[in-house]
Formats: structure tokens, C-alpha cells, sequence
């Protein structure tokens, strides 16, 4: 038991906390690194969406999505909006 206790020592410990330390100092930067990949490629994606390419076969031009407005009026507006294209898509049918 002594023998375990001698070869536990103060530099044994420090080492062990230096160690976890380091792995968790690597551990957020790719954590970081992680979450800025995934939110370029969603950006991308989004943008891709958003703007189709000019091979479409739709002629009519797409609106964009009521999140890429960078100012909205107000409520009632959007509320408007949101029920007349309701009605269209309900003559659609």
C-alpha cells in the first residue's frame, strides 16, 4: 500500500491536471471549430435555397422567405400577407 502511495505523489497529480486541462482546452476549440463548419455549410445551404439557379425550370419568380426581410412593417402585414397567400394556394387547389 505504501509503495502505491509513494508513486502517487505530488508530480503524479499535477501531471494528471495538467493533462485534463489540456484535453479539455483542445476539446472546446474543436467543439468551436465544429460549430463554425456546420454554420457555414447550413449558410450556404440557406443561400442555395433561397436563390435557385437559373437551370430551373420555374419561370415565376420566387419570393424571398419572410426571415430573409430585413425590415418587417409590422404584425398585422405579415398577417395579411400570410392569408392571402393562403387564399392562392387554396384557388391553386
Amino acid at each position: 500500500m505504501k509503495d502505491i502511495l509513494d508513486y502517487i505523489g505530488s508530480w503524479s497529480v499535477l501531471q494528471w491536471i495538467v493533462l485534463v486541462l489540456i484535453a479539455g482546452f483542445i476539446g472546446q476549440f474543436g467543439k468551436m471549430a465544429a460549430e463554425t463548419i456546420t454554420a457555414k455549410i447550413r449558410a450556404r445551404r440557406e443561400k442555395k435555397d433561397v436563390w435557385p439557379a437559373a437551370s430551373a425550370k420555374s419561370s415565376a419568380p420566387q419570393p424571398a422567405p419572410i426571415s430573409q426581410i430585413a425590415e418587417v412593417p409590422d404584425k398585422k402585414l405579415l398577417k395579411a400577407m400570410a392569408k392571402a397567400k393562403k387564399k392562392e394556394s387554396k384557388k391553386k387547389d
